[in-house]
Formats: structure tokens, C-alpha cells, sequence
């Protein structure tokens, strides 16, 4: 699977939030990809890219080139649907670190540590924005950098995060 082109489609109701990618399962054949091997999906259009976990989509979208993501995969790539992005296999590592600093806001956490356990087992990639609730606050925060280097690093309990208060901006 050397950078195939895909177009979007939205991602079936059971997949949201997973970081799954559902692709046409002819494609998923011809290549030789297996379920849960680690792709990076890149938008041409906005030179962003992310990781996800591939899986064949159903027999429906046999043919059809396409890959089913969800809205936070879309929001990483700054892609919408019927977009066009290219898809490439992986190695994903395991993080040693991860820096996150607030999206486009200053953000103070009491308890930083917090972190490793809302993101652990997550599969993130520089760039990527996530959010989650604390209290009745929304807060977003985005990778900055991971080690080791990579297209992808899966955070896990042994992951220190580092994480910076002042708002990231830059280049976004």
C-alpha cells in the first residue's frame, strides 16, 4: 500500500471516538493490511496528517475507494467529507514522551497526571487535537512532540506527559 488515494465518508456510529479507519475491504485484500495494523492518513490539500487503526469497512463499500473516519480523525487532517487523502502503513512505538499544550487557549491543570490515564492506550501523532470534559469545562489540547520520533506513538501507563499552560497557536 504505497500512499493510495481515498476518498471520505463518515464513519459507521460504533467506530466514532476509536480511532478506527474503515477501508474498502477489496483494497484491504489487494494490500495484505490485516485489522489493527496502523495507517498514517495525510490530506494533501492541508499538508496534515494522523494515524489510525485500520479495519475493512463492509462489503457494501467493496470497490468504492474509500476510508470511513470519524469527525475527530477529520479535524486532525482539517479534511471533510468526499475529500481526497492518501493512505500508507505504519509502525506505530510505544511514547516515552508526550508534550501537549492547550489548543488555542492557556489551560491550568490541577492534576496533570491525569492525563496519562484519559489518553492512555491512544495512538497520536504531532498536531493532533483532542478534547475532553473536565468538570463542565471543555479543554483541547494538542501533541506537540513525542519520542521517540515517529509517525505515531501509542501513550500507555509508562508514558511521562509533559505539558505546557501556555496556549499553542503556531502554524494553526
Amino acid at each position: 500500500m504505497k500512499n493510495m488515494k481515498f476518498g471520505v465518508k463518515d464513519v459507521f456510529k460504533e467506530d466514532f471516538g476509536k480511532n478506527i479507519a474503515r477501508i474498502d475491504p477489496e483494497i484491504i485484500f489487494e494490500n495484505n493490511l490485516n485489522a489493527g495494523d496502523i495507517i498514517c492518513i495525510y490530506n494533501d490539500s492541508t499538508k496534515k496528517s494522523t494515524a489510525a487503526i485500520a479495519f475493512p469497512s463492509d462489503l457494501k463499500d467493496k470497490g468504492t475507494k474509500i476510508v470511513r473516519i470519524d469527525a475527530i480523525l477529520r479535524r486532525n487532517l482539517n479534511a471533510s467529507i468526499d475529500d481526497i487523502v492518501r493512505i500508507r502503513r505504519i509502525k506505530s512505538y510505544l511514547a516515552q514522551q508526550v508534550s501537549l499544550a492547550g489548543f488555542q487557549q492557556n489551560i491550568v491543570l490541577k492534576n496533570p497526571n491525569i492525563l496519562t490515564e484519559k489518553l492512555k492506550n491512544s495512538l497520536v501523532s504531532i498536531g493532533d487535537i483532542f478534547s475532553f470534559c473536565s468538570g463542565k469545562k471543555k479543554i483541547e489540547l494538542i501533541v506537540i512532540n513525542h519520542t521517540p520520533q515517529a509517525d505515531a506513538v501509542k501513550i500507555h501507563e509508562d508514558t511521562t506527559i509533559f505539558f505546557q499552560e501556555k496556549a499553542y497557536q503556531e502554524g494553526l
